[in-house]
């Protein structure tokens, strides 16, 4: 959950209509913006993380009149073109691929906006930017560059200016080192040998991307023209964080134009790509999801009131997501937004009609219990997705197989992982900047290749842990895997082996019944490079139980 302020008098004539303070509290929440507190001049809204096109006055106010029945159907962006171009050049493909821009002229700015606008680009980078590694977004005074623009990746020293918040030149080196900004987000640069950087027609640096602005380019209440550039490690996440811009600044009254980004290989795409995603729900699905009884065309008008274009064809609702919206990934997503739609005020509760007692699993007993133990050992649980990507598991040497996905929504997940540790190394790749010694363990599911079963699969259960720290070695590990084990009550014994991911000589396979059912050692220094790692760490991995 994200907090945002907003400005209640800008609010309500973004809406377009009075709403009393009592109806903002009962309606919002219904929208995913719980009312945290309402005064005579801001509300203090607490969006649902899976929302960023509501991290703003704008996009709440969007999502409020079609709530409301003042508006329907999807949002259009009106776009003109520019005539400007972005060049980019081959050397920025390894370190931050993708660039997305767009052009803004004639805002209608009212007193406070600068602040609103700021608090958007923050969420936005805390949130679907993932703390700016996978989104930054950089927005300047477009009256002060001149295009067309260049986004390549230069030496550390090679290049300086005079960064946003400061009266003196500094290289891009001296930036990471010495500004706020540079010091909070070096590690999004970590190991790169090169960084970005962006350069108008003149040469003049636009943005250390995704770092800090050029001090030139700085926009206050007077900037009634703007310049957005967009970068990042996903095409689409970029893109998405564009559009929501593009439309926030569209209900402004301001004119939107796009912007021509050539990549290497005369590849052109012009931006924002304003492209609405088709998805398409069986109404029966919904009605018996929902436990309710809508016919097509009502379920068309739930869904035109959460600001989606939908028609009813045959027993079906087709519908076409606006370009702002990144978080539909299933048709169960729909018939969520018809849920909202039809008011979740509106279900009437049922009474169970058989009386049973629950209680746990003998599987969630034992992961529970090994939990404990991992944490009584002096490690911290991480909670991680089982779907990962194939170059996470290359970089770990893993030699099993991946369950690999035929149409993974993004390249970032296109796997599922058959093992927990190199999850748990990329986990401590992005806390190189956090104090060490650094101890973490995850008890969670795992999907290996299996020959034989309905799937061809086998979900399990495995405990990995890795502790990260200049004295980490074989004897710590297994000393903490021993401990874990007696507390599991389970025999085991370990055997020598010789494994890529493992250094030699400091490794050992988990015997359990005469059968390998897990490994220990030290992680081996190329893997730890692959990475990003500098301290020395030690792993271990064994299976708990099968899912049956």
């Amino acid at each position: 959950m994200v907090t945002i302020s907003v400005r209640k008098k800008d609010f309500l004539k973004l809406v377009g209509k009075h709403v009393s303070d009592k109806e903002l509290e009962e309606t919002l929440p219904l929208i995913k913006c719980a009312v945290e507190g309402i005064t005579e001049e801001e509300m203090a809204l607490e969006i649902t993380g899976d929302r960023p096109d509501l991290l703003s006055s704008e996009g709440v106010a969007r999502a409020l009149k079609g709530f409301l029945g003042m508006e329907k159907g999807a949002p259009k962006l009106r776009l003109k073109k520019s005539g400007m171009k972005i060049m980019v050049e081959r050397s920025v493909e390894p370190v931050r691929p993708f660039v997305v821009s767009a052009v803004v002229k004639g805002i209608e700015i009212t007193g406070g906006y600068i602040k609103g606008l700021m608090q958007l680009q923050e969420k936005l980078h805390l949130t679907h930017g993932r703390k700016r590694r996978k989104v930054a977004i950089g927005i300047h005074n477009l009256d002060v560059l001149t295009g067309d623009f260049v986004y390549k990746a230069v030496l550390p020293e090679e290049i300086e200016f005079v960064p946003l918040g400061k009266h003196t030149k500094m290289n891009l080196k001296e930036i990471l080192e010495k500004h706020e900004k540079g010091r909070e987000y070096a590690f999004t640069l970590e190991g790169k040998q090169l960084y970005p950087i962006i350069l108008d027609g003149k040469g003049e640096v636009v943005s250390f991307p995704p770092i800090i602005n050029n001090s030139l380019t700085v926009v206050t209440e007077e900037t009634r023209n703007f310049f957005l550039d967009l970068t990042g490690e996903n095409f689409d996440a970029v893109n998405v964080a564009l559009n929501i811009l593009c439309h926030d600044f569209q209900d402004r009254g301001a004119s939107i134009e796009s912007v021509e980004v050539i990549y290497p290989n005369n590849r052109i795409i012009e931006t924002p790509v304003v492209k609405e995603t088709a998805m398409r729900v069986g109404f029966e699905e919904a009605n018996k999801m929902l436990g309710i009884h809508l016919k097509a065309l009502e379920m068309v008008e739930l869904l035109k009131k959460q600001r989606i274009d939908a028609v009813a064809e045959g027993g079906w609702v087709n519908t076409k997501i606006p370009c702002y919206r990144g978080d539909f990934l299933h048709p169960v997503d729909l018939i969520e937004e018809i849920a909202i739609g039809y008011g979740f005020n509106n279900f009437e509760p049922l009474a169970p009609r058989i009386f049973t007692k629950g209680s746990a699993s003998t599987l969630t007993v034992l992961v529970n219990k090994a939990r404990d133990l991992a944490i009584g050992a002096g490690f911290l649980e991480t909670h991680t997705y089982v779907i990962t990507n194939e170059n996470t598991l290359r970089k770990a040497k893993t030699s099993e197989k991946p369950v690999i996905i035929s149409n993974p929504v993004s390249l970032d997940l296109n796997c599922l992982r058959p093992r927990i540790t190199p999850i748990l190394l990329e986990a401590l790749s992005k806390n190189t900047h956090n104090d060490y010694p650094q101890r973490v363990f995850e008890a969670g599911e795992v999907v290996v290749l299996k020959e034989g079963t309905e799937t061809e699969t086998q979900t399990q259960f495995n405990l990995a842990a890795v502790s990260a720290h200049a004295e980490a070695n074989f004897s710590e590990i297994v000393s903490a895997l021993d401990a874990i084990m007696k507390g599991l009550r389970r025999k085991y014994e370990l055997k020598k082996t010789k494994k890529e991911r493992f250094i030699e000589g400091r490794c050992a396979e988990i015997i359990e019944g005469g059968r390998v059912g897990g490994e220990v050692g030290e992680v081996h220094p190329l893997v730890l490079k692959e990475f990003g790692l500098t301290m020395p760490c030690a792993s271990f991995e064994f299976k708990l139980k099968e899912v049956e």
